[in-house]
Parts: structure tokens; sequence; C-alpha cells
């Protein structure tokens, strides 16, 4: 048995930039436990996969690159390319955790999580067994793809379980859904001379007022999106309510919409629709409390609202209508959870590091107020 003050689970941006803000509190302990590699789900990525959220060195001038998992570091510096590929930006990670001397556990799965009665927790995994006073979930959400979106699914191949597109056999395509896994499936089909078909219920590049990125296809997306429209290459069907898939006899494949549509296919329709709710957090359902919509309720400082000292850092962090799925976005409740550790365990912090500032003016909420930048 190990006993150590914080334990984060993953050792992604979300569980290494915990990791990192945490080291700031003076006699802190710290682990972080990784059932694969060092940005296992990165690594998972499909070859051709790139960062929709570009990588510039814009640090001297105090605004840290969006995809930085710590202010003093950048992809763009160390891959030297603006959108990095999954392997390129483990190896930032790698590179972030060996200067930073951060303690990681990689090959160490968590079996199993329990409370005990003096509100600590014991972990089981396959390293042993660990006792902490705080746990921090950072599994992200990559690796528990949705695979039932609708009956018939398992005829289907989901995006995340792609490799590599040149490995596709040749043929025709249909792609269904219209976010960034959906248009980044056709784009990489097209380009390896397949013919697609895109299903899309409605045009996630096109939304009226809606200013979040969260919600919206990137410009990076729909940049690709036209070029492919320019080429006349791509078939985008709109209004597309997919609620079966179905098989014949011979291999064949046909998708079923709503309203009373169907597409033929002699290939495995590609699943674009996204993950599992919550999540890696899912792992661990009986310990977070959950709304109505399946996502999970958090306090101020994303702590459980069902089990204290249960943190959660990632994509899967909501606060009302605001949605931190992005790096640059979950990176700044980083701050708050390491300051609320800090108190609770009497530790000092070094507070030229974790200020509300340290993400630049635009990671500063204080700046906001009013402000219509």
């Amino acid at each position: 048995m190990r006993s150590v003050d914080v334990v984060i689970v993953g050792a992604g941006p979300a569980g290494i930039g915990m990791a990192m803000a945490l080291q700031q509190v003076h006699g802190l302990e710290c682990e972080v436990l990784e059932r694969g590699q060092l940005g296992e789900s990165f690594r998972l990525w499909p070859t051709q996969t790139r960062f929709i959220t570009p990588s510039f060195y814009s640090n001297p001038f105090g605004l840290a690159d969006l995809n930085a998992v710590d202010p003093i570091s950048s992809p763009a510096l160390s891959a030297g390319t603006e959108h990095l590929s999954g392997l390129q930006y483990a190896d930032y990670l790698k590179s972030v955790v060996e200067t930073a001397q951060l303690s990681v556990s990689c090959d160490c799965e968590v079996h199993e999580v329990a409370s005990t009665a003096d509100h600590r927790f014991r972990l089981t995994t396959e390293q042993g067994d660990y006792d902490t006073k705080f746990l921090i979930w950072a599994c992200g959400e990559y690796q528990f793809p949705d695979l039932k979106p609708f009956p018939g699914a398992q005829w289907c191949m989901h995006y995340a379980s792609v490799a590599d597109w040149r490995d596709m056999e040749s043929g025709h395509f249909t792609v269904i859904g219209g976010y960034e896994s959906g248009v980044d499936a056709a784009f990489n089909l097209l380009q390896h001379n397949h013919g697609v078909r895109l299903l899309v219920r409605r045009k996630t590049w096109d939304l009226p007022d809606v200013d979040d990125p969260s919600q919206v296809l990137s410009p990076y997306s729909r940049e690709r999106l036209r070029v492919m429209e320019d080429a006349g290459a791509l078939e985008v069907v709109y209004g597309v309510d997919v609620v079966e898939v179905s098989c014949d006899n011979q291999g064949g494949v046909r998708v079923h919409a709503g309203d009373g549509r169907y597409w033929d296919s002699q290939t495995p329709p590609i699943l674009g629709t996204g993950f599992v709710k919550g999540g890696g957090a899912r792992q661990i359902a009986e310990h977070w409390s959950w709304d109505e919509a399946g996502h999970i309720r958090l306090s101020e400082n994303d702590e459980s609202l069902r089990t204290p000292g249960l943190f959660l850092v990632g994509p899967q962090v909501r606060h009302d209508a605001m949605i931190y799925c992005f790096i640059y976005k979950f990176r700044q409740r980083f701050d708050g959870i390491a300051r609320e550790i800090a108190r609770r365990l009497e530790l000092d912090c070094t507070a030229q590091i974790l200020t509300s500032g340290t993400w630049g003016p635009f990671g500063n909420p204080e700046c906001c107020e009013g402000c219509a930048c």
C-alpha cells in the first residue's frame, strides 16, 4: 500500500497539466496513474488525424499556446508544426513529464476505487494498492466511444477504431455525423481516393447565434469541408436522423433514416457520432452525481457532489452552459483545484505560478468583467 496526498488517474493533457499545477504546492506528494502510455489516447488517433486547435509559440508575449498544459511550454515549439498529430502531442506530453520530473506510473490500470470511512480513497491497481486523501479523475473520452447510438450500430465502424485511413478497403463509404470526427473521416477517405457520402442532421458549420467553438464546427474543419465541396467530391445529405442500420445475407448494409429514407453500402458505415457522455468518468459512475442529460454535476471547484475529495478534470467538465472540452478551456480549471487542495492540506502554493492570469489575458476571468473582446 502506497500512501500519497493526491492520485491523478490519466496521463493525458488533463492529468499531466493538473500534476504540473499541483507541483507548485509545496510539500505535496502526487502520483499520476496511466493504464497505457503517456498520452495513450493520442497514440490511438488515426495516423492522419490532426489537432483542430492550432498551436503557436506566443508564450513570450503572455499568451500561452492553445494546446499547452503548462504556461511555459509549447507543442508548436517542440513539434515544429501548427496542427499536431496524436503521436507528436504524446511526445510533447512525455517531454513535459521528463522536464518537470513528474511521478507517473504507466501500464498501471485502476481496477477499483473505494471510499474509506475516514474520507480517503483506496485504489486497487495493476501495480498494487494506493491510499490517498484526494483523487483527481482525468481519463478523457476518446477511449470510450459511443458504440450503440442506434440499433444495428455493430455493422458500422467507429471513427475511434480506425488506425490508418490508408488501410481502408476500396469502395464508397457512408459517414454518419456532421461534427469534427465525421468531417475528418470524410476528408481522409477522399484523400485516399474513396467515394464518400456524409449524412448529417444539420449544418454544424452554419448554426445561428452560437459563439462557442465547442458547439459548431471548427474553422480548421470548415476549411477542409470547403475544399471537399469546391472539388465536387463530397455528397452531403442534410436532415438525416439515423434510426437503424441493417445488414443483409450478402454483407450489404442499409442505413435507415427516421423519415423513411435509406442508403445502401457495401462497406461498413463510419460512425462519427461521438463518445459516451461522461467518458472515462463512467468507470466510477457511482461516485458522481449525474443530471438528466447524463452530465456530471460538480461543485464550483469541480469536486464531486457525491464523493468529497474526488475532482474531475478534462473535457467532461461542464458548468451550466460552459463546456470545457478543449485543452485551452479545461486547463483554466487546474488552478482552482490546486488551490483548494492546498488549502485543505494547509500547504503553501507558488503564487506567481498559480494565478488566474497564468494563461494570458483571455484566461483571466477578472479581465472579462463587462468586456466584449
